[in-house]
């Protein structure tokens, strides 16, 4: 077995030397990127410009105001049945109504509700529906198979409503009366089951009923004996 000359060893560890540099400069660069990589900063997202967030919606901001009723919490009203020359009057307090139609001839008391500026009230064999605003009450009556429109502007007393009753040896007496402005005055007064054309009679002073004396109430007196 021959030995290897310095030569041979000499060349041997020169090219061993330059396979190890070879693979360290190999090797570098991938650390670096690797380092470069995991420091890099965050990336920050922005906006460009005349582009915005949607704001948010609240519920305060979808929320719509509550509608507001602007019936009136007391009002009457008087006036004349078109077609009929009857008078018609309509009472409201805090949402109920009652009104009362009457010509001499034929009678009808009424009760109902009031709100949105409306009034529905019905009788017996009668309904009355009417808008209410601008000081009056327009609408219609309809009593059996007829039907009359009005305008009613707002009254204030002595004008307006009036009712009295009593009872005489068991039998109920009801009395109505509606007056205007103009001192017109029509009403009736019934006992049991027939009537007549009521007694004129002054606000504030008792009407006489055969002996009997009644006296006729403004509408605050008697709406819970009929309002709803």
């Amino acid at each position: 077995m021959s030995r290897s000359g310095p030569f041979f060893t000499l060349a041997a560890g020169a090219v061993l030397a330059a396979g190890l540099a070879a693979a360290s400069v190999t090797a570098a660069p991938a650390l670096r990127q690797v380092d470069a990589q995991a420091a890099a900063p965050p990336v920050e997202v922005t906006t460009t410009p005349g582009q915005t967030a949607a704001p948010q919606q609240t519920d305060s901001a979808q929320a719509e105001p509550a509608a507001v009723d602007t019936t009136p919490k007391k009002a009457d009203y008087a006036g004349v049945a078109q077609g009929n020359g009857g008078l018609v009057a309509i009472a409201v307090r805090d949402g109920r109504a009652v009104a009362y139609f009457c010509d001499g001839r034929i009678e009808s008391w009424l009760k109902g509700t009031a709100a949105d500026d409306t009034v529905v009230l019905k009788g017996r064999h009668s309904l009355i529906t009417a808008a209410l605003g601008k000081g009056r009450a327009q609408g219609k009556i309809q009593f059996g198979d007829a039907t009359w429109r009005f305008v009613a502007p707002l009254v204030r007393k002595p004008s307006g409503l009036y009712r009295a009753t009593a009872v005489v040896r068991g039998a109920k007496i009801v009395g109505g009366w509606i007056v205007l402005p103009d001192g017109q005055e029509v009403g009736r007064v019934g006992i049991g089951g027939s009537g007549e054309p009521a007694p004129a009679f002054t606000p504030g002073s008792p009407v006489d009923y055969y002996g009997v004396p009644l006296r006729p109430q403004e509408p605050d007196a008697f709406l819970d004996d009929l309002a709803p």
